[in-house]
């Protein structure tokens, strides 16, 4: 499964849909190449692509946390 697919499977889920309002017609354009709306979906995205780049857990948590600025 490549990571798009990957990242498409999990925002099919009804219920991840529903809660951050991801319509059918968003779901179909999402890229690793452009930037959602959504930032689960961005918080999904740098997830993917750095666990196959094998970074640590750790390490993606604090990506994460500084590029959307969790405290």
């Amino acid at each position: 499964m490549t990571q798009i697919e990957l990242l498409k499977e999990v925002l099919k889920d009804p219920m991840l849909k529903q809660k951050y309002h991801i319509s059918d017609s968003e779901l179909e354009r999402v890229s690793f190449d452009t930037t959602s709306e959504h930032p689960i979906i961005e918080v999904l995205k740098t997830i993917i692509q750095q666990k196959a780049e094998n970074v640590s857990d750790g390490n993606v948590y604090k990506n994460i946390k500084n590029l959307f600025s969790v405290n």
